[in-house]
């Protein structure tokens, strides 16, 4: 065991006493990365799964964005996708795609501050279905079997003006069966759900009771959740809700309502480095990675772990936005990039 594991273990041995059984991996998590299409050439994307493979990454988490594959209705690019996917198989890597996101002519013509257009949902769910349906055409072929609807629906930069339970709830029971009538096999999970960044945001825990209520969280094969904690360690988030720390709180929902069978996916988690000012130094980011392995591998009911991101979305250190990468923008990797590749979280 490595200086920094045994650091973080005798953390969490200082912080709650069962977290012996984390040191011992009782139930060893699988590791996935969020990738993003970014003008990328096809070599450039091979590198970047390469590295990935040498992470020891089991999964990859893909956007498939209708507003960027159908801009005009009827006019599909396929290509980016298509690059990610082929590419995350080719490696033997599981695939979770992620749909998401309403181009200009699907959606009403609200507009909110907080929030890009995209991020509205349709006016037609049915429209919604018919891109739903050839997405799972395109890719359950491939081998893609897994599928997150929306993103972060409880926060209301993601579902502007205000999040709704039962308008998710309509959208993914409509996205469901266009899926399922594919692929009978699917497994759909509900969107990541955020912390409570803004004061019209729903806490996941209370979001999730809200899904139970009106019968959508009993379709769903699992739950997806967002745990966002920089630029505090993840079990000492100082935030009211959100963090790891929570983590149980969710599933408790899902047990008072029978779901013990069903997993947890943490589909993002991450910590950004630079000079923002909720940034953390690139030992301080690695450290949060480990230490969310370990306090996932606590939990036999905890599906994958999917970092984000594999690469920084640019190269200003100011903007916390462009930093959450394990590598950098030129591909050169940062420690948790280094960690990850030697073993250290194995």
């Amino acid at each position: 065991m490595t200086a920094r594991r045994w650091l973080v273990c005798l953390l969490l041995l200082g912080m709650v006493s069962s977290t012996v059984s984390a040191c011992q991996s009782p139930h060893p998590a699988a590791i996935g990365m969020n990738v993003h299409y970014r003008d990328d050439d096809a070599a450039t994307v091979k590198r970047q799964f390469d590295l990935m493979a040498a992470m020891n990454v089991d999964w990859v988490r893909v956007d498939v964005d209708w507003s960027a594959i159908e801009p005009e209705r009827g006019e599909f690019d396929w290509e980016p996708a298509d690059l990610l996917v082929d590419e995350a198989l080719a490696h033997q890597m599981n695939v979770l795609i992620v749909l998401s996101y309403t181009p200009d002519w699907a959606r009403s013509s609200a507009t909110d501050t907080k929030s890009p257009d995209s991020h509205f949902r349709p006016v037609d769910s049915m429209s919604y279905a018919r891109f739903a349906r050839a997405t799972a055409q395109r890719y359950a072929s491939r081998g893609v079997h897994h599928w997150e609807i929306w993103n972060e629906p409880n926060s209301t930069k993601f579902w502007p003006p205000r999040p709704d339970p039962d308008e998710y709830g309509a959208l993914f029971r409509v996205i469901r069966a266009a899926i399922r009538e594919v692929d009978p096999t699917a497994e759909l999970l509900i969107g990541g759900l955020a912390p409570p960044y803004d004061p019209t945001d729903i806490s996941a825990t209370n979001y999730l009771e809200q899904l139970y209520a009106n019968g959508t969280a009993q379709l769903a094969d699992a739950v997806a959740v967002h745990p966002y904690s920089n630029p505090a360690l993840p079990i000492m988030g100082e935030q009211s809700s959100g963090g790891l720390k929570d983590i149980p709180a969710l599933h408790a929902v899902m047990d008072r309502h029978g779901d013990t069978t069903k997993s947890i996916w943490i589909t993002e988690f991450g910590a950004a480095t630079g000079t923002a000012p909720d940034a953390v130094s690139e030992q301080d980011q690695a450290a949060t990675l480990e230490w969310a392995r370990l306090e996932a591998e606590r939990w036999d009911w905890a599906g994958p772990l999917i970092y984000y991101e594999l690469v920084d979305g640019g190269t200003d250190v100011n903007d916390i936005e462009q930093n959450y990468g394990v590598l950098r923008a030129d591909l050169s990797p940062k420690q948790a990039a280094i960690d990850l590749t030697n073993g250290v979280s194995n």
